[in-house]
């Protein structure tokens, strides 16, 4: 073995720990006296600063969007009045939503009830019923002074 034969095997092993082989061509950049990059240049630096101005101005304008969306959530959650507002809405919903469910089930229930009630109960309670529904003025007055009073002893008793 010689010192040439050495020489040229480290030189292989280094090119091809860099990547390319000893018989390929050296990349574009590593060439420093290629006239090639330096016409390519002058050309795209004419082009080049253009487009990177209107890509700032098309940044500047994306981060304007989704820093009014930023504004518009943080004012949507400091709103407590909209926010409760919501919430009394979907709490609506869903009363609403229980009641009928539990009225129909009522019904379902009520019938045979109502059924193995004797007739002189049934007599009674309809009589109450269309009684109630003929006086619903004075008892809804009626009602509002027991509430009345309830909540003025109540008060009373606390002071």
């Amino acid at each position: 073995m010689t010192t040439s034969d050495h020489g040229s095997r480290s030189a292989a092993r280094h090119a091809a720990g860099a990547g390319h082989s000893p018989s390929s061509p050296p990349p574009l950049d590593a060439a420093a006296g290629d006239d090639t990059s330096a016409a390519t240049r002058p050309s795209d630096s004419v082009t080049g600063p253009p487009d990177d101005i209107q890509e700032l101005r098309q940044e500047i304008e994306r981060t304007r969007e989704q820093l009014g969306d930023t504004v518009q959530q943080l004012a949507a959650k400091t709103d407590v009045q909209a926010r409760a507002r919501d919430k009394a809405v979907e709490m609506t919903r869903k009363v609403r939503g229980k009641a009928s469910q539990a009225q129909a089930e009522a019904a379902a229930v009520g019938a045979p009830v109502w059924e193995a009630t004797p007739e002189p109960v049934r007599q009674a309670v309809a009589k109450g019923a269309s009684t109630i529904r003929q006086r619903r003025g004075p008892l809804a007055v009626a009602a509002s002074a027991l509430v009345a009073g309830y909540l003025a002893v109540r008060w009373w008793r606390r002071r």
